[in-house]
């Protein structure tokens, strides 16, 4: 099985199908058996392993996307877990082109890159916080290689509509360092949310992300207010009586300074070392408690579908 089938269409609504209606679709029922083959063939029948499941290694159930948010199961669990809302289709999510042929993608909200350093051709593991003398406090280091190994658990994937005119779509402009917000997922619900107040005021000043999320319905708060975010993506760390808020200690305005070795910093525009440290160790703790929290609630509720 591919999970590439044509879903079947007849009666079907655009996005927040109610849930009954939905399984009754070919990409729901395909979804669940890749769900089933995979609890079988890779976790020996014990979906409570996902719990703790690394995706980075896996060899089965891959598919065409070599990126493990975006992997043939994740897309499975993204339909059962949220295809009514969205009305989700296997071809409607993919990777970002020029010609917007999907809709959605699957993303990861706590990045490792972004603040860490992936390793690379040219570049160390974790060469970013390096840096800042990280790999010289044992405790920070383990804490940084520990987070190394769980950023790819199920609990730190969602998906989202990817639609946009800049590279890589929504995705690309969370995560730009001079325009974006710095892969920061705390800071992209802020930003849905100010958003949607725009919209029910009929304000049309938007900002370069604004217009982005413009070319999604799906970010409209008559499609889905923010606050429904909360509980239906699992997201409680986010929020504060119904609102989204700040998750991590440091302030936007400092989330975009330039992270350099110290003999090639100049001026005001550059983290110092204490800064950063502090800044890497508030972002793990916290992302850690989100990223076991929303597994658990995701594997236990994959759990009662299989």
């Amino acid at each position: 099985m591919t999970g590439r089938e044509q879903p079947f269409v007849k009666e079907r609504k655009e996005g927040n199908m109610e849930r009954k209606e939905y399984e009754k679709t070919t990409d729901y029922e395909n979804a669940l058996q890749i769900l089933k083959d995979f609890t079988n063939e890779v976790l020996g029948n014990d979906i409570d392993l996902l719990r703790t499941f690394c995706f980075d290694n896996l060899n089965k159930f891959v598919g065409d996307i070599c990126d493990p948010d975006m992997y043939l199961i994740v897309q499975a669990i993204y339909i059962i877990l949220w295809g009514n809302i969205y009305d989700l289709a296997f071809e409607k999510m993919g990777s970002w082109d020029w010609n917007g042929t999907y809709a959605f993608r699957g993303d990861t909200m706590n990045s490792f890159g972004s603040l860490f350093g992936k390793a690379g051709e040219n570049n160390a593991f974790a060469y970013r916080a390096k840096y800042f003398g990280a790999d010289k406090n044992p405790e920070l280091w383990n804490k940084i290689n520990e987070f190394y190994r769980m950023y790819h658990w199920l609990g730190n994937f969602i998906v989202l509509p990817n639609r946009g005119n800049v590279k890589y779509g929504i995705n690309g402009a969370r995560a730009d360092f001079k325009t974006g917000m710095r892969d920061y997922f705390d800071w992209f619900l802020l930003s849905v949310g100010n958003y949607q107040e725009k919209v029910k005021s009929g304000d049309i000043n938007l900002s370069k992300f604004e217009m982005q999320l413009q070319q999604n319905p799906e970010y409209n708060p008559y499609f889905m207010r923010i606050e429904e975010w909360e509980e239906k993506f699992f997201l409680k760390h986010y929020f504060k009586d119904g609102a989204p808020k700040l998750l991590f200690h440091t302030p936007l305005e400092r989330r975009l300074l330039i992270t350099a070795e110290p003999q090639n910093r100049k001026g005001e525009s550059y983290y110092t070392d204490e800064e950063y440290l502090e800044l890497m160790e508030d972002y793990i703790d916290k992302s850690k408690e989100v990223i076991e929290f929303r597994t658990n609630k995701m594997v236990d509720f994959l759990k009662e579908k299989l």
